[in-house]
């Protein structure tokens, strides 16, 4: 029988606490993992980490995945799952120690980083907000979310057509005009022509 994802992942991570796939690699930096064990030591709980695309079904669902690598490794700490592009994901505190509100931290993280904002970026502002103490706070008070890259890249594309249109009408005024003022010329000097004779 094959062994589950959950089962897969909890074997990778009794080796290394952060597993980051391979299978994303235009939305996670080469030095992914490294960069995120550098942001989850700052919690000073154990933490372990999963970046995977995330996708509906048996045991692959980020809160139900959290729940079974917890029963396979049987170890306190924080456990992270999340997708490469930083969505959809979940993060839960289990065992003793020192409470950092998990689960606020990570609802204010993903709501304040922008939709394509990327695991890593993810993961370190959620360390940020539960290494603060106001994870609540900053759940209940959250900023704007900030655009994302998408939404920039088509934000300027726009304006980018519009200071194009503006100079093709410009363009097209100056023409006619140049064009025009010949034939005014020429119909302004048979008029005269005609009523001198």
């Amino acid at each position: 029988m094959a062994a589950s994802p959950a089962d897969r992942f909890a074997a990778l991570l009794r080796h290394d606490p952060v597993y980051v796939t391979d299978h994303a690699p235009r939305a996670l930096p080469a030095d992914a993992a490294a960069r995120i064990k550098r942001s989850v030591a700052r919690l000073g709980v154990p933490a372990f980490v999963v970046v995977t695309p995330i996708l509906p079904g048996e045991d692959s669902d980020a809160e139900d995945l959290i729940s079974l690598l917890r029963d396979r490794l049987g170890k306190d700490g924080i456990y992270v799952v999340v997708s490469p592009n930083g969505s959809g994901g979940e993060a839960r505190q289990f065992g003793s120690g020192r409470a950092l509100n998990a689960d606020d931290a990570w609802i204010a993280a993903d709501l304040e980083m922008p939709y394509d904002a990327g695991a890593v970026a993810v993961i370190d502002r959620f360390v940020e907000i539960a290494s603060s103490g106001k994870a609540r706070e900053r759940r209940d008070n959250l900023r704007p979310r900030p655009p994302s890259r998408l939404r920039i890249g088509l934000d300027a594309h726009d304006r980018a057509q519009r200071r194009a249109e503006q100079r093709e009408h410009l363009a097209f005024g100056a023409g006619a005009a140049l064009g025009g003022f010949p034939v005014l010329g020429l119909l302004v000097w048979r008029r005269r022509r005609k009523t001198s004779r």
